[in-house]
């Protein structure tokens, strides 16, 4: 006696294997592979250009709306180079980064199940893409969907055990020249390569390179972060060197609309300096105070009440290099203006820095080193305190 299939059924299964394999290879052709060796999860997203869909193990802010299907990988222990025993004995950091993009995150555990997340260069923007130590972006939980509670984990981020509240975005950074209309922003950096130089879970320092041509001048720029387990803040040195033959005239600028308190939301917003709180658009002097930041505590000026989350950032300029110019506005590269009393109002409340004008001759080098973090506050007064900054581990 014999077996096996013979006919009709025999073509309609062979039919239906070749149909199967003509869809596979149908999908496999318009699916575009995107493996950054991250392995944060698995993602399918919109595509266009070319691909029906885009299969990856990543997605950065801005990729929430095209996201089809994903599943995040989310890890029980965070640790770096050390034991678990030894990360049970107080706060440490775990980070995650892409030398070759240019990009990552660092988590700081804090006390009392509290934490610091700073991104860097996680966002997606075809207009605007940053590789390096930029601060921006998110992890794809917080970026999947576009939701404000979600997105306040994004930039820098504190949880206090129980919510998320945002302390920076996405940094305005750039330089301007002196002599002509040239602007360059930190998108428009040639991103030269990064790599992680030291990192254990208690300390860890970063560096990204970078190159501007201003007014047909090179400039090579390094860049460092370094981080302390247990401190909301790192600190950020950002040395720039003439490469050229000729002199080059400058501004390095420094801001952010941070959105402090919540993502989205100006609304609560002002700026604070050591001694009070600033309502108004206003310049901070810089010969009197060595940093500034921007309070979630609500703008009597306009009404605001003090329904607000009281968050605080700040940034302090570190070292003899202080900045020429500091400044509160209602939006990025709007001066305050003599003799207008305008308070801080709208949705992109702006703290700006700027050094400058500077001129840095072949061969020469130039230092801007900041601490960028979050403050606590005053037990009894509820008004922010800057920590002290720590830098052992900063050159």
């Amino acid at each position: 006696m014999t077996s096996g299939m013979t006919g009709p059924r025999k073509h309609y299964r062979l039919y239906a294997i070749l149909s199967l394999a003509i869809i596979a290879l149908i999908v496999i052709a318009a699916t575009r592979f995107n493996i950054k060796r991250h392995f944060e999860g698995v993602y399918i997203l919109k595509a266009g250009k070319g691909a029906l869909i885009e299969l990856t193990d990543d997605i950065y802010l801005g990729d929430g709306s095209r996201l089809i299907w994903g599943m995040d990988l989310d890890y029980p222990v965070f640790h770096v180079g050390e034991t678990k025993e030894e990360l049970t004995k107080g706060p440490h950091l775990y980070y995650e980064w892409d030398s070759g993009e240019g990009g990552g995150y660092v988590r700081n555990f804090l006390p009392g199940g509290k934490e610091l997340v700073t991104c860097f260069s996680r966002f997606d923007d075809v207009d605007k893409q940053e590789h390096g130590l930029f601060v921006g972006g998110g992890l794809p939980a917080s970026v999947r969907v576009d939701s404000a509670l979600k997105l306040n984990e994004t930039g820098m981020a504190y949880f206090d055990g129980k919510t998320w509240h945002h302390v920076w975005c996405s940094v305005n950074e750039g330089l301007a020249s002196c002599i002509s209309a040239q602007k360059v922003p930190s998108f428009k950096w040639k991103f030269l390569g990064s790599k992680v130089l030291q990192s254990t879970s208690r300390s860890l320092s970063i560096r990204s390179s970078h190159e501007v041509v201003m007014d047909g001048v090179p400039l090579g720029i390094d860049r460092y972060a370094y981080f302390n387990a247990g401190e909301t803040f790192f600190v950020l040195s950002v040395i720039i060197k003439n490469t050229g033959k000729s002199p080059v005239s400058y501004y390095y600028c420094y801001g952010d609309e941070p959105w402090v308190g919540s993502y989205g939301t100006s609304a609560g917003n002002v700026g604070w300096v050591k001694d009070r709180v600033m309502d108004y658009v206003g310049w901070v002097d810089t010969s009197k105070y060595d940093f500034a930041g921007m309070y979630d505590c609500g703008n009597d000026a306009i009404g605001e009440g003090h329904d607000f989350s009281m968050t605080a950032d700040f940034i302090e300029w570190l070292g003899n290099n202080r900045p020429e110019q500091a400044y509160f506005s209602n939006a990025p590269n709007d001066f305050p203006k003599e003799g207008m009393k305008e308070p801080l109002s709208s949705n992109q409340r702006y703290i700006g820095i700027q050094w400058g004008p500077r001129i840095l001759r072949p061969g020469q080098t130039e230092r801007y080193s900041m601490a960028i973090g979050m403050a606590g506050h005053d037990p009894k007064t509820g008004f922010p305190v800057k920590p002290d900054i720590n830098l052992k581990n900063t050159p």
